[in-house]
This record gives C-alpha cells, structure tokens and sequence, in this order.
C-alpha cells in the first residue's frame, strides 16, 4: 500500500497548477428520459486508466515517472535536432543542384519526416510517455462548469428538454483528485402537437403526404434534432428517387412554435413546420433521355485497341479492349432510358457492378439537356484479367515453427460472360502434434503436412432456371462450381479427398446472405495407419465408440444450407451493439433413402466404400457489446451449438470432416487443439511419478454434439507500428456422442454442467487494421474428465497450476491465431 501511495504521490504538484484536478471519475445523474452515454460523449475529459481502482493508475505513473528526464534532456535535444535538421534542408534546396536531382529530394523528404517525429515527440513526449504512458487527464471548475453547460444546451436543443437545467459539484479526494457530479434536473419534454407542410409544388405535396414508409416525425412523439434530421434525409431520399435530380436536403427547413401560458398538457406541445423551398427551377423534375455504358479494358500495351459498339435493350455499349456479355451486363444496370431519375436505383447499379469483381472505380454521370432529360454514362475500367497472389507465412505451436504457402492464380472473364476462373493451391507444416501425439517435446519431423488445389468456376447469376434467375437478379446472386483435391500426411495416418461441390449465395439485404449447396461430393480415402492408431481405434471400438469406420474408404454427399445475418463493426469508434448470427443445416446421403433397405444397409456397412447417412445443424450467434463511450473497450460473447446425427443402422458416427471438435486457438483455448473430450471422459490416461492420474489429451476428440460458450473483454493497451490491444476472457464447453460409446462420453441432460470445461486467459493482440496477429494464454479452470477420489470425474484444477508434482501439466497454453478468434 506504501508503494501505491508513493507512486500516487508522483502525480502531484509537478504539473498541477492552481485550480487544476486529476479527474478521478464523473457521473451523470437525475437524467431518465435521454441515455447516459448520448450526454457523456459531451464530456472531453476522461479519467485516466485504473488497475481495479483509483488511485492505481499504471499508465499516468509511468508518464510522470518518465516525464522529468524527458524534459531536462530529451526535449532539449529534440528541439536542437530541428534546428540542425532545418539548416540542412535550406543548405540542400539553396544548393547548386537547382533542380534537384532525385537524391537530393530523397534526402530532403527524410530529413522532413524526422523534423515531424520530432515535433510529435516535443509535442506528447518520447516512447515511454506517448506509446506506453498516459498523460494526466486534467479537469478545473471551469471545464466541469462549460460541461454542465454544455449538457443542458444539448439537452434543450438536441433533445427537446427546454425546461431541463444541469448543475455540477466537485468532490475533492486523496492526491489531488477530483471526482465530478453532473445533475440533470429533468422536467417535462416537449412532444410534437402538430405537423404542417408547406410548399409550392403540388407534386411534391402529393409525393409527401400520400407516399406510405416510415416517418420520423409523428405526433405525441418528443421534440429530437435526430428525428428532424432523419426526416430530412427521408424526404431527400424520397425526391430524388422520384425524378427530382437537384433537390437536397438543405432545401428542407423546420420551425416550431409552442405557447408556455397554456395549461396542462398542452403547456408541453409544439406545432411543428416544414417549408419546402419550392423553386422548381432548381430542381425540376427529371427522366432518363438516354444510357451509354463505357468499358475501358485496355491493358496498358495496346497502341491500337479494337472498339466495340453495340446496342442491347435500349442501352448503348462500348468496349474499349476487352468484350463482355451485354445480356449479363444489362441485368445489373438499373438506370434505364425513358424513366424516372432514381438515386436508388443509381446506387443499386454501382452496387452491383462493384460485387462482380470485374471492374474497378464504376461511376454514372449525368449530362442535363434543354428538355430536361438527363442522359446517363455509365463509365468502369477492367481490372487486370489475371491475377496472381501468394502468401507465406508461418503457424508456431509450442515454438514450433509450420511454414506454409498458399497461391491463387485469378482469370476473369474468361469466356466473356463475367465469370472469373480461380485456381487456388496451399502447401505447409501444421505446426501441432498429430492424433495420437503428446504435445511434449516435439520435433519438426512430428509435424502434419497439408496440400491441395482447388478449381473454381464463378458465375455473377444463379444457374437456375430462367424464371428463378429473374427472381433474385437484384440480390447480388452467385454460383459457384469446384473441384478439389486435398492430401494429409499425419504421423498416424495418410489420406487423401477429393470433392464436387456447386454453391449458390445471394442477399436478401445488406446485413442477411444465404447460402446453399446442393451439390457436394467427398471421395475420402486413407492409405496408410500407424499401428499405435489402429489400436487405439480397435480400443474405441470394442468401448462402442465406431470411430473406426470414419476412416475406411468412404463417400460422403451431402446437401446443405445456411442463413448469415451479419450488422457486425468491429471500429473501435463506433458507440453501438452489433450481432453475428449463422445458422447452419446439412443433410448427409439424402438420396440413399429412396432405397431399399437392405440396399441402403448394404451401401452403409460397405468396408470397401462406406456411404454415409447423416444429419448436422449448428448455430453461432455472436454479440458486441461496447463499454465505454467512443467505443475504447468492448465485451464480446459468443454461443455455439452443434448437433449432427448419423442414422445408418450399424454407424452412429459422423465422418471425420464433418464431426465436432473442441480446444485450439479459437475454441477453448486451455486445452490443445481439436482434443477436449468428450464428455467427462479422455482418451487415454497418464499415471505421473507422483501417482496421480490425470487425462493425457493424445487423441482427437470428434464428436456428435458441442456446445460451447465464450466471453472477452478486448481493451486498448498503447500504440507501437500499430495497435496494441489486450484481451481476458472465459471459455466454456465440451463436445459429446450422442450414442454408441461409453457412459462418460454419451450427452445427458442430467449431468452436461459437471462436464462442461472451463478456462479463461490473457489475449495480446498486435492490430494494423488490415490484419491481426493474436497470442492468446489459456489455463484451464476446471477438468471434466480429471478423475476424483470417489471414482467420479471432474475436478477444479486452478490450483494446479504451479504444481511440480503434476509436471506442469497444468501450465498456461499459448495458442497463436490470425484475426480475432470471433
């Protein structure tokens, strides 16, 4: 406590001058009608950082501690290093090289950013005070005063409050802090009494008042600037897809009177405005005269390109290079000759001319005629028709390195008709154990090797036929039809696949896709078993579990489909909830019922070339919570179920690929990858030295049912070459059989709490926006398949994990990812 005390006390007087506070906290109180956070994003200040609570405060300690050195020798030497910098910036551009040959510019560009760094530096302090520390968040009546202000004038102007008044008061603590008490005296809000329209334009009168949808100013409902402004961007919206080019919200105004020597209720009401500054020689009334759309698919070498005009459906197309498919190309163009003038519809033919991935920059200008007409030029330039991309990289598990490459080679357009052709290969090292392999001291020999290519022909339609093509033209529509092959080498066994799929994807909105595949067909084939696998698959089959089976010969189709709703903004500056939810069906072998029995039994049992009946559903919903105004923490949760069924008469077990598993870096990150469970039951068990019996965690876990559960709380750390972000948080779950093996292993009701794992971590995640490095620390809290003294299983293990007797069985994971694991 002495040690805090000190490190508090460094954060007096050095910079506090007279009148001035550190901000311990402030609160906001007496306000029910608008939301706390609208109000505290008024207020400029924040409290600095806490480590549980004041006056712990690491970040400001560190500044502070750093800052009397930065400014006796640092800021000195930076402020010297400008003028020297400066001087030879002068010397280079008055020099006799008037024109200033390429090194010259080369030199003065770098002495220009190291003047910036070092005015930066002047400016918030060198590394340990800008990137690591926090400088003091500083606060005097006069800024709690101008708050309180502030609050009341956005309460009264924003918010419809006029009678509201807010009023401050400070309180004084330990080391100069100061916390600050905002009281919002609330009274009555005003509420919209009447809503009158004024305008010379009959048309626009009528467009107004008749057009049904969504209005945001009704009455009975509270005076809101927000409403006022989102009627104005309705009624723009509104104009403009119905023919009125020029017209834009500036044109709206709104007045409002209201009468406070009234009595009760109507002291509280306003008769509401809205002029329309009916000038239709400012914004007449348009249509479509005519449509030209331009493609430029030069590539650069072509002195003498050829140029193709032609005419589809009332809509001219040229093509500069390159040929495409009018019919295709007429789908997505929404903006037609001989209509109405709609931004909606403009907007939809950007829309979809930018998902076809065909064309980059696309834009409509319009030209106005003496007749008042518009002709439209649809103008988009070709990107490159091949496209090649790689990656190298590297997976570290227990510090051991799996490098890997993945190469994509991408045509588009290949036969004129906006499909693109993709050719994607990947070969590395998984740098984790195998099946059947301890994770302790391993060797790169020990790694899993993974290959394959992967062929696909894209199409910008559905495939369908033409009457179902016309449905969904709008719903940004995609077909999907691949062939690929895939090869593992474990060290418990090789095997290879090769797979059919077509896929069908369109939108239903922004925020909502489908997804179907009605076709997917898996040829899986294992060449090769290590002994000490075969055994343990004989172990678990003689226990009732047929794992056994998933890895004969086998042919696995399948018919599937899934639903995304997705309003997901993972900006740290956005103020707001934001949700994920996938659900996901799949139905295994369907075709196999139209047959007999005894034929479907006969398919299922095959050792040669097993079919599979099977059916599998699972759903992931996800949830964004921010914590703190302007979004600097969030908490994040995450819930997942899965269930799949194998109904052949003698199987029971899912193919391997489409089983559950559990542990890894973005599932329950204690334990290792793919290998919790199932159930209250491990694999296989270790007797230590010390005679203790613990779950050994050799073999791959896959089951027919899990469910899991995870929390986070991602907050900001400090800024080097990018973002610095940490992460606690929670994991919860198992993964289960639902028939077929023994007692611990099978899902109950009654007993799935004692064996649900559990395990919470610290998380260091390294952001430069475009992508995410992750290190997460997972230790586990409690083991359901731990063995107890009364012959039961599942035991809290938190305190095992220093425990020298257990030979650090029981140490912190370190899982690496890319990306958020949710």
């Amino acid at each position: 406590m002495a040690f805090i005390s000190f490190l508090a006390a460094c954060t007096r007087g050095t910079e506090l001058r007279r009148g001035e506070y550190l901000l311990a906290k402030q609160t906001i109180k007496g306000n029910k009608e608008i939301p706390n956070e609208e109000l505290e994003a008024l207020l400029p200040q924040e409290s600095n950082r806490v480590l549980i609570t004041q006056p712990i405060t690491p970040f400001l300690w560190v500044y502070q501690i750093a800052r009397p050195d930065f400014l006796k020798y640092k800021k000195p030497r930076f402020e010297q290093e400008i003028r020297e910098y400066q001087a030879e910036m002068n010397q280079l551009r008055n020099g006799p090289d008037s024109i200033q040959s390429k090194r010259t510019l080369k030199k003065i560009d770098r002495l220009s950013r190291k003047i910036d760094h070092n005015r930066l530096a002047i400016e918030q302090g060198h590394w340990w005070m800008r990137v690591v520390g926090e400088p003091p968040a500083i606060i005097t009546e006069e800024d709690a005063r101008q708050n309180a202000a502030n609050i009341q004038a956005f309460l009264r102007t924003n918010r419809g409050m006029f009678d509201d008044s807010v009023r401050y008061k400070l309180d004084t603590v330990k080391f100069r802090r100061v916390k600050v008490l905002y009281e919002v005296e609330q009274h009555k809000p005003y509420l919209i009494d009447s809503i009158r329209l004024v305008t010379q334009d009959a048309r626009i009168d009528s467009l107004i008042r008749n057009t049904r949808g969504i209005r945001f100013l009704r009455k009975g409902t509270r005076i809101d600037e927000r409403n006022f402004s989102a009627e104005r961007d309705r009624i723009e919206a509104l104009l403009r897809d119905q023919g009125y080019y020029g017209f834009t919200k500036e044109n709206i105004t709104f007045t409002g009177t209201y009468d406070t020597s009234l009595a009760e209720p109507m002291k509280h009401h306003m008769q509401v405005t809205m002029v329309i500054d009916s000038m239709p020689a400012q914004y007449p009334y348009f249509k479509i005269n005519a449509v030209t759309f331009v493609v430029d698919g030069r590539d650069g070498t072509e002195t003498n390109p050829s140029i193709d005009s032609t005419s589809f459906r009332g809509i001219r197309y040229i093509f500069a290079g390159r040929k495409y498919s009018t019919k295709l190309l007429d789908s997505k163009v929404k903006v037609r000759p001989n209509m109405t003038y709609s931004q909606t519809l403009n907007n939809e033919t950007l829309r979809m001319l930018g998902t076809l991935d065909q064309f980059k920059f696309p834009n409509i200008t319009y030209d106005t005629t003496a007749d008042r007409t518009l002709n439209a030029l649809i103008f988009a330039q070709s990107l490159q028709r091949y496209e090649l991309s790689s990656e190298v990289g590297m997976n570290v598990y227990q510090g051991l390195p799996g490098p890997f490459l993945n190469g994509a080679l991408r045509i588009r357009n290949i036969f004129q008709g906006l499909e693109t052709l993709e050719i994607a290969g990947k070969a590395g090292y998984d740098g984790q154990p195998g099946f059947t392999q301890s994770s302790q001291n391993l060797a790169f020999k020990d790694q899993n090797f993974e290959a394959g290519i992967n062929t696909s022909l894209i199409f910008p339609q559905l495939l369908l036929p033409a009457s179902m093509r016309i449905r969904y033209a709008n719903s940004t529509p995609r077909t999907q039809v691949g062939i690929g092959y895939s090869f593992s080498d474990r060290k418990d066994f090789r095997r290879t696949g090769l797979k059919l799929a077509v896929n069908y994807s369109w939108q239903i909105s922004p925020k909502e896709t489908f997804y179907f595949s009605p076709i997917d067909i898996n040829l899986i084939n294992t060449s090769r078993q290590s002994s000490e696998f075969e055994a343990f698959l004989r172990e678990q089959q003689l226990a009732g579990n047929n794992l056994i089976y998933t890895f004969n010969r086998s042919f696995v189709s399948s018919i599937s489909g899934s639903y995304v709703y997705n309003d997901n903004n993972l900006n740290l500056n956005t103020f707001r909830k934001t949700k994920y939810l996938r659900i996901f069906m799949e139905s295994g072998g369907t075709t196999l019922n139209l047959l007999s029995q005894k034929a479907q039994q006969a398919l299922t049992d095959n050792e040669n070339l097993r079919f599979y009946k099977f059916l599998k559903t699972s759903v992931d919903y996800r949830l964004y919570v921010p914590l703190r105004r302007r979004g600097r923490s969030m908490f994040v949760f995450r819930g997942f179920g899965g269930l799949g069924w194998e109904y052949s008469k003698n199987g029971g077990i899912l193919p391997y690929e489409k089983a559950f598993f559990a542990g890894g870096a973005n599932s329950m990150r204690g334990w290792n990858p793919r290998k919790l469970g199932l159930g209250g039951r491990a694999a296989s068990y270790d007797t230590l030295k010390s005679g203790v019996v613990v779950p050994s965690y050799k073999f791959e876990r896959p089951g027919g049912l899990q469910l899991e559960f995870n929390a986070e709380w991602r907050f900001p750390l400090f800024k080097l070459f990018g973002d610095f972000n940490g992460a606690l948080f929670v994991d919860a779950g198992n993964v289960w059989l639902l028939r077929q093996g023994q007692e611990e292993e099978i899902f109950k009701v009654k007993s799935f709490i004692g064996q649900t794992a559990l395990d919470a971590g610290f998380g260091l995640r390294f952001d430069k926006s475009f992508f995410i490095l992750r290190a997460d620390w997972g230790i586990k809290l409690y083991e359901p398949s731990r063995p107890r003294l009364d012959g039961g299983t599942g035991q809290w293990v938190i305190k095992d994990l220093f425990s020298e007797r257990l030979e650090n069985r029981y140490r912190p994971q370190l899982r690496f990812g890319i990306g958020y694991p949710f």
